[in-house]
């Protein structure tokens, strides 16, 4: 993956934006029994900082005339989310799914984005400039985008809300949020950016583009049209050092909780209970 610079190499800035779909956090239903998700009762929706990521990629598409290749690893039923990407205007979709990258953690998905973006870089054109939500809703590591920078060699920026290209020298300009104020980095492509969710608007598709997202045809690759991964094991639930031991779920009947009608009722019920309030 060469550094890019657009004056030399007379092409358009290459995207590639990792994105996923997570149940939605306000509906979600535990197995009592095997103390998991239960995905069958599960909505799911497009990672909201995904949609911010995917967002900024169209601003450089609508700006410089970038190629959007949008990437998911999951399930089939994925393809959902990647004719909505087309449908708001993505160049193409491409899903990395296959039985074995099931129960994979931060590091064998971080790996299999890494080879499935070397191949769009050989199928496609060299890929400048990966981009991520900060973080997944249903995990919240914030591990994937760093993993896939690591496992690609590349500079990275974190958590950023504005990003900047420059096309003359080939360089991103990132904003990037830290306690207390923000830092400003450059960085050279290729790189990989996760962005702050709220960092813009996503845009909704219009009536041709989801007609042009139901026509389009995905791109899909199983582990065996990754040829980077050199062995089975590494990805998956086989390829993952982090296992969760053990689940529990709050019966909800834990606290004791009595309703008041004002501030002087609570006052009353504190002294009525001998309650110490700010200690002795």
């Amino acid at each position: 993956m060469p550094v890019v610079n657009d004056k030399n190499l007379g092409r358009p800035l290459h995207v590639a934006v990792c994105m996923k779909m997570t149940p939605d956090a306000t509906d979600l239903t535990i197995d009592p029994v095997k103390k998991t998700l239960d995905r069958s009762k599960v909505k799911n929706i497009i990672n909201p900082p995904d949609e911010n990521a995917f967002e900024l990629a169209l601003q450089l598409k609508d700006k410089f005339g970038a190629q959007v290749t949008v990437v998911t690893m999951g399930p089939p039923f994925f393809d959902v989310m990647l004719r909505e990407t087309v449908a708001r205007g993505a160049d193409r979709g491409v899903l990395i799914t296959d039985r074995a990258f099931a129960g994979a953690d931060t590091y064998p998905t971080s790996l299999t984005l890494a080879a499935g973006v070397k191949r769009i870089s050989r199928e496609y054109g060299d890929v400048d400039l990966i981009l991520f939500g900060e973080e997944t809703t249903d995990a919240s590591t914030g591990q994937v985008g760093p993993g896939v920078a690591g496992h690609l060699d590349t500079d990275q920026a974190t958590y950023i809300h504005k990003l900047d290209y420059d096309p003359a020298t080939g360089e991103c300009k990132a904003l990037r949020s830290i306690g207390g104020g923000h830092e400003v980095l450059r960085l050279p492509l290729p790189a990989c950016v996760t962005c702050e969710l709220g960092i813009n608007t996503p845009r909704l598709a219009s009536l041709n583009g989801k007609l042009r997202g139901i026509d389009t045809d995905l791109v899909v690759w199983s582990l065996a049209d990754l040829t980077d991964i050199k062995d089975p094991t590494w990805v998956g639930l086989k390829g993952s050092p982090t296992i969760v031991g053990k689940v529990d779920i709050s019966s909800g009947d834990e606290r004791d909780c009595t309703p008041v009608d004002s501030p002087a009722a609570a006052v009353e019920q504190l002294f009525e209970r001998k309650v110490v309030v700010g200690g002795a």
